[in-house]
């Protein structure tokens, strides 16, 4: 983690050297110094990945971390200060004869300034100057010298989790279609070819005893000449491993493997399996190098051989095999955790094992916060079976249950801080923002996205998007199981996450430890927030977070989680942001307020300002002092009119409002040439469309609100202008005609469409532009036969057909039609009373809701053919098809795994 903060210090240091002195002519002393801080920092964050990792096992290179992060939030202050007081100074908003009568005096507070940040740098350049000598003092200046392996893993720790297949656990609970699918897999005699079949899940999942299930299972030994069982570990050292295998494999003692050389060993090992129909288990893999290193030891002569991984990271399962499919390991429902626990708890009553009754209450509770995680269920199941079995007993466990998992000797929170100290230092930083987020919240990716690029947790990558890197490093977080997809959207990205809560509490435990994040919720209102933490997450109430003796004016970050809204007075806003003047994010949704406090236009370091929900009313045209502003969030606000001083925010990427029109005439010059999302903007008002819209060229997705038809000209003209634009979205009440449906279906960069409004007649399918991926229509009152043109579409993957799109009595989904739709919603078509679905229609559906349709009786014909099928949604529907859907049509969706009526 110190690794991101160092690296942020350094970037800060660069930009400081560009904007202040990248034109002097003459060097100064402070330039100089300012370098040479820059230099040493970029030396020390050399060290810093196995420092970082090492530190939790010797406390001297503990403290020696600590002291570069707090010198890096040191060097992170003394900079960000400095730019806060030369932008907000007021002669900056003063007249012109005022400004050059406070000439002199600008003069001589600019030096001043640099004055003070000259002796800041310097005191900062002796504390590195310590810390580097330190290194030597502490004995630790070899950091990383010994070993292999770079991460740190202590020895009781890796001893402790070495598995063997001989230490079976019988308490084995709700494994059962796992372990027989992973059976069949193995015995598959239709694959020939050597496959790698992977366990994928986070830690504490049980993927070593599913493993050691199916291991030990008769048939699989029956099945195999061969098998064996290799413990890999993170601490990972290729020479030692290679050993293991060759010892288990050739039967030959140590001391003579040691004297054979790496090659000879491994030809020995691959010709003695070429022999045999063998199974090697990999338990416990973290490195795609793992793989790498050993693959040519294990032969392919199309015997059917296997090899079985274990694995939390799900990159290494594909790169192993990327035509073997993961298995990927889930949590144990409610039934299976309360059965489990059930035999851990009460171990001395056999298979007919009960809860009495008046600990049942607690016992689901306890069960509850263990989150269907089979170790954490085991191990407080094992610490109640040596406790009284009385209520206030259970209940002082289920009190302290964070504290009892963190400190029971099975070391639950050190095995799952293991995939923690695992991850790239860009990665740490995602991962302890997620402490920030309320327990057992569904977290929009998107915001989430937007959070961490206002954070600077996200760097450019040549050509693509901050915004994409940003979704790959959250993808990455859920392929390394720690981080979970609630939602997922139809192209398959991810819409809402979530974290378990005990990773969560992993997240909030090492991110206070390095002042990352402070939460303020119902525990801790009467203390003061007094450390020197960067971020601040508001559970409880703005209010209470005012009621702080001591407000921590080094915060970067505040989010406000408040369940229900809350006002401030004046003198509270004030005092608010006059102590949190450093702000990057500031996100008050729910918070109420008609106008913006004038003291906000100070937070000049602002990147993400969240409005929503807050009853806001009028943006000043201040707003242009905020001008590292990349989103501006007034989604649900009552803002009319946008400023125009809106368009010279050159950050600005990301402008979400509420159908607000565009006041006056936006300049000629535009600066938001970065902005890529704009939704909803009314288009009434002026003539921005032709003075504005067209020159906003890296527009990704726009959402306008209006009446078209007399601006279908302009927006054609500004549409071909807007090469990256993706996403389209408009909303109104007039008729949209045939010539504006026609350019809007035919512009080839758009994939998504969103139409809310009357439409006249949609084109012949050969008009419609084949790149569209997802058309949304409602209230369109269409007639005509719209599935046999929307179905020709060959890339249509989602289609919503809402409130009144459609208004004919029959629909037919014909035979090819549709080819890649996966997603299919129906909802308050009130006419429709017939449907019929032809054999071949439809062949990758997947996801299918059918909702408030009170005029259709039952499930058409054809269902049945709809084979990729997997989720069906009947809400609202009226009596009678509930009926037959429970009777004569059960047969047409009995083979869809989840069928969901409400």
């Amino acid at each position: 983690m110190v690794e991101a903060v160092v690296a942020l210090a350094v970037e800060k240091l660069g930009g400081l050297l560009i904007e202040e002195f990248g034109y002097a002519v003459r060097r100064t002393h402070v330039q100089s110094e300012v370098e040479w801080i820059e230099r040493e920092l970029i030396r020390i964050n050399c060290f810093l990945k196995d420092a970082d990792a090492k530190q939790k096992g010797d406390e001297r290179v503990k403290t020696w971390v600590r002291d570069v992060r707090d010198v890096a939030y040191q060097v992170e202050d003394a900079i960000d200060t400095f730019i806060m007081i030369k932008s907000t100074d007021p002669r900056k908003r003063a007249g012109f004869i005022k400004r050059c009568v406070c000439c002199f005096s600008f003069l001589l507070n600019e030096l001043a300034l640099q004055h003070k940040l000259g002796k800041d740098i310097r005191g900062i350049k002796v504390k590195i100057s310590d810390i580097s000598a330190s290194r030597i003092t502490y004995g630790i200046e070899n950091i990383g010298g010994g070993g292999e392996g770079s991460s740190y893993v202590s020895e009781k720790l890796r001893e402790m989790r070495r598995s063997s297949p001989r230490m079976d656990d019988h308490d084995v609970i709700g494994f059962d279609e796992d372990i027989n699918m992973l059976v069949a897999r193995l015995l598959d005699q239709e694959t020939p070819r050597r496959s790698t079949i992977s366990i994928v899940g986070m830690g504490g999942l049980g993927k070593t005893t599913l493993a050691k299930k199916v291991y030990n299972c008769r048939s699989v030994k029956r099945r195999f000449d061969f098998c064996a069982w290799v413990y890999v570990s993170q601490d990972y050292r290729a020479g030692e491993l290679l050993h293991e295998i060759g010892e288990k494999i050739l039967r030959i003692e140590k001391g003579r493997l040691a004297m054979m050389n790496r090659q000879h060993l491994e030809e020995r090992v691959s010709t003695a399996l070429r022999k045999k129909r063998y199974l090697i288990v990999l338990d416990d893999i973290w490195e795609t190098e793992v793989w790498d290193d050993l693959k040519t030891l294990f032969p392919d002569v199309m015997n059917a051989s296997r090899v079985l991984f274990t694995t939390r990271i799900r990159d290494v399962a594909i790169h192993a095999d990327p035509r073997s499919a993961t298995h990927e390991l889930h949590f144990l429902n409610q039934a299976h955790s309360w059965e489990l626990f059930l035999k851990k708890a009460f171990p001395m009553e056999g298979d007919s094992v009960t809860c009495p009754p008046e600990l049942e209450r607690l016992g689901t509770q306890i069960v509850a916060k263990c989150g269907g995680l089979p170790l954490a269920i085991v191990i407080i199941g094992g610490l109640l079976s040596r406790k009284e079995k009385t209520p206030s007993v259970w209940l002082r466990v289920l009190q302290s249950i964070r504290w009892q998992l963190n400190n029971d000797s099975r070391q639950l929170m050190e095995i799952l801080a293991l995939s923690y100290n695992d991850l790239p230092y860009y990665l740490k930083p995602c991962f302890l923002y997620f402490g920030l987020f309320p327990e057992d919240l569904e977290i929009p990716v998107g915001k989430l996205v937007l959070l961490w690029i206002a954070e600077g947790f996200v760097q450019q990558r040549g050509e693509e998007s901050m915004e994409d890197v940003a979704e790959d490093f959250l993808e990455e977080l859920v392929d390394r199981s720690m981080i979970q997809v609630a939602e997922k959207r139809y192209n398959g990205k991810i819409k809402t996450c979530r974290i378990h809560d005990l990773l969560r509490d992993l997240a909030m435990s090492e991110a206070k430890e390095c002042k990352f994040l402070e939460i303020l919720d119902s525990t801790n209102i009467d203390t003061s927030v007094t450390t020197r933490a960067r971020r601040i997450s508001v559970h409880s109430s703005l209010e209470e977070y005012m009621k702080l003796r001591h407000p921590n004016p080094h915060f970067r970050s505040m989010l406000q989680f408040s369940r229900c809204e809350e006002s401030l007075r004046r003198d509270q806003w004030k005092s608010l942001f006059e102590s949190l003047k450093l702000l990057r994010v500031l996100d008050l949704e729910r918070v109420q307020t008609h106008a913006l406090p004038k003291e906000i236009r100070e937070l000049v370091h602002l990147r993400y300002l969240g409005l929503r929900r807050t009853g806001l009313q009028r943006l000043p045209s201040s707003i242009q002092n905020f001008c590292n502003l990349q989103t501006l969030d007034m989604r649900a606000t009552k803002v009319s009119r946008l400023p125009i001083q809106l368009w010279n925010m050159p950050g600005l990427r990301h402008l979400y409002l509420e159908k607000t029109s565009i006041a006056g005439h936006p300049p000629v010059h535009v600066s938001v040439m970065h902005l890529q999302t704009l939704s909803t903007v009314s288009i009434y008002g002026n003539q921005w469309i032709t003075d504005l819209l067209g020159k906003l060229t890296n527009l990704r997705k726009l959402g306008i609100h209006g009446y078209f038809a007399s601006q279908t000209e302009a927006l054609s003209r500004c549409l071909v202008k807007l090469s990256n634009l993706q996403n389209l979205q408009l909303r109104g009440t007039e008729l949209i005609l045939e010539p504006t449906i026609k350019l809007l279906l035919n512009q080839p960069n758009i994939h998504k469409l969103h139409l809310s409004g009357p439409i006249e007649k949609l084109p012949d399918p050969q008009e419609i532009q084949p790149n569209l991926t997802k058309i949304i229509l409602e209230k369109s009152l269409l007639v005509q036969d719209i599935f046999v043109i929307l179905g020709k579409l060959p890339n249509l993957q989602m289609l919503k057909l809402l409130i009144n799109s459609f208004f004919g009595k029959e629909i037919t989904f014909s035979a090819s039609g549709f080819p890649k739709l996966h997603g299919l919603e129906l909802s308050e078509l009130v006419n429709l009373e017939e449907w019929r679905v032809d054999d071949g229609a439809m062949p990758s559906l997947r996801h299918l809701i059918i909702d408030h349709c009170d005029q259709l009786k039952k499930i058409p014909e054809g269902f049945q053919y709809l084979t990729a099928l997997r989720e069906l949604f009947l809400l609202n529907m009226p009596d009678e098809f509930e009926i037959r859907i429970k009777g004569d049509d059960w047969y047409k969706i009995q083979h869809i795994p989840s069928i969901v009526m409400r």
